[in-house]
């Protein structure tokens, strides 16, 4: 009995020394870490200001016993406090680089084949990108570690060996059995094992147990495979949604964000950031959770989007209840939908809807006006009647242009970009359109020239002739009397180049970016005097964009303006 006591204070005593001894390390271990991450935060701050090499100096400086390297992300050596950089290889592969690029710090405890001694690692990426790694040979944390203990080792030692045989048979008695099913059960938890306590050779006491235990860690790998697979389900169904959502628990802290969500309020993809600055950042959208949770009832916001593009967003607040919470709110779901195109829709569909509203009234309005003059009686001179009906058939006419550019507009906005077999010389079709336009060019006073090479269009004839005749009849309403309206065909690069130059009024500056909207006129009171529309530049610019060309324009007040149309050339 003595024996077996003594024996047990032994044991004891050395068991206490040992984790006297390796608490005493593994604090000596955190201390120098912290130190060398220290270091890493200070040589940091300097890289911002010091290249690499100043960087190095100071360091050595400040711990002439440890070593600083730096490193690119590409593992390329730039500076070393020991040893020259040029001797040094690549250190991709190293350890802790790797995790320092990935993460932000890394730490590694490993053999140094240019020191030749095992060493503690601490890297950290830096700033401006790469990556400081500072060490120290963990022959001085051992040396101080054995310094300090090591006539206590010796103490403890005749008492370890003593006893070593006892614990060692104790030991594998008592400890092998439930390292087995620590092993099963992390198996079991990875998803990487299965359950096998049934085979373990155990004693006779243990088996019941160890059977027990078996069966309730089968049951709880097949719970957690089936949590598994639905989380993954859901995670997949939630991050293919183009719809954004976020969850919130009850106290407002981000439960789950997927991809589109991310992807609006300007968040990582990988969702690395801290989802909580969905939130942080829109005071509305905070208001808008506290309302929902308050009223128990969904609430409508319409922000703006985080990122970089100016989008409206639609999001609907909703509460989270259940019945197993007898109907308290348990979270917040937001449900995120991007509403820019369905809002730039409703206004550009309300600008054409007052804009074509007011653009058929005045003729109709004239119209409505002659008619009534001369159904009254009031206009009894022949002479005058005649006249009167020429200007209700100038205004009639000018309502079918407008119906008919209106029509011509609304098929090309109806239409996909489509794949377009005819093809058109762009050379004969412009000459084409020049001898339609030559009377009002001669009434104008205006010369009208085309010239240029061979250049093949994949647009049709009709929509070509109707773009150049749009153009060309600009240039001539919009010049002065002896001006001209030269047209140039050529074709570069794959490319087919129309360019239309006039010496007409020209265009201000603060006009240009207009002029290819609809209804828009610089001179408002010429283009009615003749006959324009405000359609015409507008439809110009959906015939380019239908057969995927661009047009530019360059104009001066007073000088004219230079219309620039670029369309694929067709393969022939």
């Amino acid at each position: 009995m003595i024996g077996a006591t003594l024996l047990t204070v032994v044991v004891a005593l050395v068991i206490s020394s040992l984790v006297g001894i390796w608490t005493f390390r593994v604090r000596e271990m955190d201390a120098a870490r912290q130190n060398l991450q220290e270091l890493l935060i200070l040589m940091d701050a300097q890289s911002a200001v010091t290249d690499a090499s100043g960087v190095a100096e100071q360091f050595l400086q400040a711990a002439p016993d440890k070593r600083l390297t730096i490193i690119t992300p590409e593992g390329e050596v730039l500076a070393d406090t020991q040893l020259d950089p040029d001797d040094l290889g690549d250190h991709t592969g190293r350890p802790e680089i790797t995790m320092a690029l990935t993460t932000g710090w890394g730490e590694a405890t490993r053999r140094s084949e240019s020191a030749g001694e095992t060493m503690l690692y601490v890297a950290k990426r830096f700033a401006d990108g790469v990556v400081g790694r500072a060490s120290m040979p963990l022959s001085s944390i051992n040396s101080l570690v054995l310094g300090s203990v090591w006539a206590f080792a010796l103490a403890a030692a005749a008492g370890l060996l003593l006893a070593l045989a006892l614990a060692r048979r104790t030991a594998s008695k008592v400890l092998e059995p439930l390292n087995v099913v620590g092993n099963a059960l992390q198996g079991v938890l990875d998803g990487t094992g299965t359950p096998v306590l049934e085979e373990y050779q155990a004693d006779d006491e243990l088996r019941p147990i160890l059977r027990y235990i078996d069966k309730l860690m089968e049951r709880l790998g097949g719970y957690i495979q089936s949590i598994k697979e639905e989380r993954d389900k859901v995670s997949l169904i939630l991050d293919c949604m183009d719809e954004g959502l976020i969850l919130l628990d009850e106290k407002g802290n981000v439960l789950a964000t997927n991809r589109a969500a991310r992807a609006l309020f300007g968040l990582p993809a990988d969702g690395d950031e801290d989802g909580a600055l969905l939130l942080t950042r829109s005071r509305r959208l905070r208001e808008a959770i506290a309302e929902a949770g308050e009223k128990n009832t969904a609430v409508v916001l319409e922000v703006d989007a985080l990122n970089d593009d100016a989008r409206s967003l639609r999001l609907f607040v909703s509460p989270v209840a259940g019945r197993q919470f007898e109907g308290e709110n348990v979270g917040t779901s937001i449900l995120i939908t991007d509403v820019t195109d369905l809002k730039r829709a409703e206004g550009i569909r309300s600008e054409f809807t007052a804009n074509v509203s007011h653009e058929l009234k005045t003729p109709l309005t004239s119209i409505k006006g002659f008619t009534d003059m001369l159904s009254s009686g009031m206009v009894a001179s022949p002479e005058d009647q005649k006249r009167f009906i020429t200007m209700i058939g100038v205004e009639v006419d000018r309502l079918i242009d407008l119906i008919n550019d209106i029509l011509k507009l609304s098929e090309l906005e109806s239409v996909a970009i489509e794949q377009c077999e005819e093809t058109t010389d762009i050379l004969s079709a412009a000459r084409e359109a020049a001898e339609l336009l030559a009377p009002a060019a001669k009434a104008a006073g205006v010369v009208l020239t085309v010239q240029g090479g061979g250049a093949v269009a994949a647009v049709p004839r009709g929509r070509l002739k109707e773009l150049l005749i749009n153009l060309m009849e600009n240039g001539v309403k919009y010049n002065e009397p002896g001006g001209s309206v030269a047209v140039s065909v050529s074709q570069e690069d794959g490319h087919s180049l129309i360019t239309v130059t006039d010496t007409g009024i020209g265009i201000p500056e603060e006009a240009q970016k207009r002029v290819f909207e609809r209804f828009y006129r610089v001179d408002k009171g010429r283009a009615r005097k003749n006959g324009g529309t405000g359609l015409g530049l507008a439809i110009v610019k959906h015939i380019v964009q239908l057969y995927g060309g661009s047009v530019e324009l360059e104009s001066q007040v007073g000088k004219g303006s230079t219309f620039r149309v670029t369309l694929p050339s067709a393969k022939l």
